[in-house]
């Protein structure tokens, strides 16, 4: 597989050279491939965010490099064009909404694309369906008259639109019921399904372990893991250090090996806990 994103040696600092300077990111490296769905977790304040911002030029190194989909981040001219292959999903983005009607919130970013109205029309319409809207119903609404969770899917509809090769999620299952929240991971399914590349950042590691490639886990800026779920799930230290909740039936896997019993710990579905345990019973 191509990579899709590669970062070396990266470092980031806000506002260098003035009293309010701060390093940021300290020597990052890590790249993922085309296709995959990579997971950033890490405490508040370790630059998640700020690293997101990387992949779709808001931000740019201080020093060395961020490359995606083959553009180097530090070409200007290259950084601008970003948005067009990389949509970035910022944590309550119900709160940046501004058009008058759904129709047009959703339309936004394909009118921006230069698309022409037939086809604005199709991507709006089908971004609506994969949030769980009947375009009919609600294109003409304003989106101010709708509910939090409601505004919440316009928007992630606003980014499917684009129908960008990355889509970066910021936090998006905050604030969402369970039906929300489903939704949200049905979505990166159907992109994983299509080979297509999201990026997603969450203190929640139960809710992806079973569907992300790789991880990425930031403390203070540095980077303290990278690699494949099922080397984390091996890594009981950082398991622990980070607090990170894990789904019951990994759960139970770690009281057993805990208490002596022969267990495979890296083990990422329901499926294969029962398997698992029942080799026990043979």
């Amino acid at each position: 597989m191509s990579r899709i994103i590669e970062v070396k040696d990266l470092d980031y600092t806000y506002l260098p050279g003035t009293s309010y300077e701060r390093k940021t990111l300290k020597n990052i490296s890590f790249s993922i491939d085309r296709g995959e769905f990579l997971g950033i977790f890490g405490p508040n304040g370790s630059g998640k965010s700020t690293l997101a911002q990387q992949f779709n030029g808001l931000l740019f190194p201080s020093s060395g490099t961020v490359k995606v989909c083959d553009m180097d981040t530090a070409n200007r001219k290259l950084r601008q064009d970003l948005w067009k292959k990389v949509s970035l999903l910022f944590q309550y983005p119900e709160q940046q909404i501004f058009q008058i009607t759904v129709y047009d919130e959703v339309a936004y970013g394909p009118r921006n694309l230069g698309l022409n109205e037939a086809e604005v029309q199709d991507r709006v319409n089908l971004a609506l369906q994969k949030v769980g809207f009947n375009p009919e119903d609600i294109k003409d609404l304003t989106p101010f008259s709708l509910s939090g969770g409601m505004k919440r899917r316009v928007a992630i509809a606003g980014m499917l639109a684009l129908n960008s090769e990355i889509l970066i999620l910021d936090e998006p299952m905050a604030g969402l019921d369970p039906l929300g929240r489903n939704l949200i991971l049905n979505i990166i399914k159907s992109r994983q399904k299509k080979h297509e590349t999201t990026v997603m950042i969450s203190h929640n590691l139960k809710e992806i372990i079973g569907m992300a490639d790789k991880i990425v886990i930031l403390d203070k800026g540095s980077l303290v893991f990278f690699g494949e779920v099922k080397e984390l799930l091996e890594n009981k230290d950082i398991l622990t250090q980070y607090r990170f909740e894990l789904p019951e039936y990994l759960q139970l896997v770690y009281a057993l090996a805990e208490r002596g019993v022969h267990v495979q710990t890296n083990i990422r579905s329901m499926t294969e806990a029962g398997l698992e345990i029942s080799k026990l019973l043979l």
